[in-house]
């Protein structure tokens, strides 16, 4: 159990920085701050210098989750004293069920099932990976005591550091190849994911797609028992949209029902509600056009497309490359793949091309031009923008990413 009468440093300051900042400002814990690039204003603040001199005056080191701690860093020698905002959590609740779900793709939107659903009957947030927090709440305690689900979105980032935050229940909605350039290989990227499963209560359970367990099965430790496989088998219909919200219910229906018997779950109870998750954004003239600017990883990108029983389809992808495993590639079939960006190469070289043909452009303004033109000539049924790489090259974000496609696309006649 973490002593909040010992002495602290957050080190990076983030949103959980700040959001863990408030909350020993709230607790009047004794503690200061460290971030390499930002300039804070606060009392708090250390230098450089000061944190070398005095490094072992604290007992714990409170990081962003993104940090990468390896051999090379300062905190390396202290990873037993490294805790994340999530573990504060254990000294603050009492009475509430809480969740956990992680996965490469689809965690942000099977929390927002799951809370859609329960919000019906009981009153539940979503806090984590999701983007927001609960720390800095003034009166903390009093705001917990009217909560009585927790859904807690984690990242491969938060796993891998997070040490005391305790769960009812935990979801794996899949796993794919992703942040490489932090985890270094494969092998430590999927045991950070499993170990959702040691923060569980003991008799807890442990949710997951049967081919993960098929797959893997030598990594879960918890009895056999405790782990409920739900099928990832779903037959498409034409529509991306439905698909997943069949694959999440699948995956959410068990985990409902152990939570409460009385609440039924149909597929007509959810709405995909998060913007820029395979959003349709057009629908006219037998052409569906979806926006999923949320997806970074050129894996899930590729699946999805070959979901798609048409030949007349286009997939757009670009950004920022994201380390993908040594020789590694997607095939993709009966696909026009449009890349933006200056490392579409780096794309081309994780991809096969099965009766399909790509062309390059320095940015999605010039795509957009040349999708103007070609949907001119040849009738496609599916668009879809998923670009499989990260926003940061030439945006502030996905969101930000996802609003310039809409916005470009508003101005093509198809």
């Amino acid at each position: 159990m973490i002593d909040l009468n010992k002495k602290f440093l957050i080190y990076g300051y983030g949103i959980s920085g700040k959001s863990i900042d408030r909350y020993f400002n709230n607790k009047k814990c004794n503690y200061n701050i460290y971030d390499d690039f930002k300039k804070i204003k606060s009392k708090k603040v250390i230098s450089k210098e000061y944190l070398f001199n005095n490094i072992n005056d604290y007992s714990y080191f409170v990081v962003s989750p993104s940090i990468k701690i390896d051999k090379n860093h300062l905190l390396y020698r202290y990873k037993n004293k490294i805790l994340i905002d999530l573990d504060f959590l254990s000294l603050e609740i009492s009475e509430q069920k809480i969740i956990g779900v992680t996965g490469t793709d689809g965690k942000s939107s099977t929390c927002n099932y799951l809370k859609e659903i329960l919000s019906n009957k009981y009153n539940t947030k979503i806090i984590g990976n999701f983007g927001n927090t609960l720390l800095d709440k003034k009166d903390l305690t009093n705001y917990l005591s009217k909560i009585d689900i927790l859904i807690i979105e984690l990242s491969s980032y938060q796993l891998d550091k997070v040490k005391f935050l305790k769960l009812h229940y935990a979801l794996i909605t899949n796993i794919l190849s992703d942040h490489l350039e932090y985890h270094e290989n494969i092998k430590k990227y999927i045991n950070s994911k499993f170990h959702i499963q040691n923060l569980l209560y003991i008799n807890s359970k442990l949710y997951l797609p049967k081919n993960l367990f098929v797959k893997y099965q030598k990594l879960i430790k918890i009895n056999k028992n405790r782990v409920f496989l739900y099928d990832d088998k779903i037959f498409f219909k034409n529509d991306l949209i439905t698909y997943f919200q069949e694959l999440n219910l699948n995956s959410i229906k068990k985990l409902i029902h152990d939570i409460d018997t009385n609440i039924k779950v149909k597929s007509s109870t959810i709405s995909n509600k998060l913007i820029f998750r395979n959003q349709l954004i057009y629908n006219l003239n037998n052409l569906k056009i979806y926006n999923d600017s949320k997806c970074t990883n050129l894996n899930n990108a590729i699946y999805k497309i070959n979901l798609i029983n048409s030949k007349k389809k286009i997939i757009i992808l670009g950004g920022k490359f994201k380390k993908q495993l040594k020789n590694s590639k997607f095939n993709v079939s009966n696909t026009l793949v449009l890349i933006f960006g200056y490392q579409a190469n780096s794309f081309l070289d994780h991809l096969n091309f099965i009766n399909s043909n790509y062309y390059k452009f320095a940015n999605l303004d010039q795509l957009i031009i040349f999708l103007k033109l070609i949907s001119k000539i040849n009738k496609y049924n599916y668009i879809l923008f998923s670009p499989g790489g990260e926003s940061f090259d030439s945006y502030k974000n996905y969101i930000d990413r996802g609003k310039h496609f809409n916005k470009l696309i508003k101005k093509v006649s198809f």
